[in-house]
């Protein structure tokens, strides 16, 4: 396994899709700071329930304001991450060594959560910094211990777009090419950003929908103490979709006859 992370590391190190991703996420800050200057500067009061980020403080919440733009991002990078490998044939280099088939799926699945990780960190901390800067580091409303409401609502964070990455892992796997990855990784994201609306306005598929982790992201206030009070349900429906997608790629890949 840490053969095969030292891998990944060196092919990562000239991946020219790695630094744009991370650019892309240092990206999004700073152009939603210069717009909320631009509307302050225009008379328009920042409200965190609409803006999500107006302070420093709430800077914490950037991957919420950014959620469907981070998960198609990632989603993009895994495709071509993972797709080359079997497009280019290199995949069959790992294998022929006698590395595991499982421990191959799960050393892409421990990079892609390292990767993320990153990605969300410079996100969040840049967030931070830069509204900081602008509006000053303020606070959350109706948060008295903000450090341990910022450890708890970037782990949640976190752990439900993890569980998406899972999802995006497992879909490279079964199709074993970056554009049919790509394409179904985008559809999966648009389906789970956009029906849960409709299933939430009936009584009987409403729960359904909170099964799906982007649910979460797209339709919660991260400082709202009803929504704070959901985030064990949140880690509890993250942990077992990055269980469940893992074991079903594992599966398959363990099955997949490789050309």
């Amino acid at each position: 396994m840490l053969n095969l992370l030292t891998a990944e590391k060196f092919k990562l190190h000239r991946s020219k899709k790695l630094w744009i991703v991370l650019g892309i996420l240092l990206l999004l800050p700073i152009m939603q700071a210069v717009n909320s200057i631009l509307e302050v500067d225009n008379g328009k009061e920042l409200v965190q329930v609409k803006d999500t980020v107006i302070n420093g403080a709430t800077g914490i919440l950037m991957m919420e304001k950014n959620g469907f733009t981070i998960l198609l991002v990632f989603s993009a990078f895994i495709s071509f991450f993972i797709g080359e490998e079997f497009q280019n044939g290199t995949i069959r280099n790992a294998l022929s060594l006698g590395r595991g088939r499982t421990l191959y799926y799960l050393s892409k699945l421990v990079i892609t959560a390292l990767i993320s990780f990153i990605g969300v960190i410079i996100l969040t901390a840049s967030g931070i910094i830069l509204f900081s800067l602008v509006f000053g580091f303020g606070e959350v409303a109706e948060i008295n211990d903000y450090f341990g409401y910022a450890i708890k609502t970037f782990s949640t964070l976190y752990l439900l777009i993890l569980a998406n990455v899972s999802i995006y892992v497992m879909i490279s796997f079964l199709t074993k090419n970056s554009s049919i990855s790509l394409i179904w990784s985008f559809l999966y994201t648009m389906a789970t950003a956009f029906l849960p609306e409709i299933f939430l306005q009936t009584e009987h598929f409403k729960y359904v929908t909170f099964w799906f982790t982007e649910t979460y992201l797209n339709y919660s206030d991260f400082a709202n103490l009803a929504d704070i009070a959901k985030y064990p349900e949140m880690i509890l429906v993250s942990l077992i979709t990055i269980v469940l997608s893992s074991t079903l790629g594992i599966l398959h890949f363990n099955r997949t006859d490789i050309k």
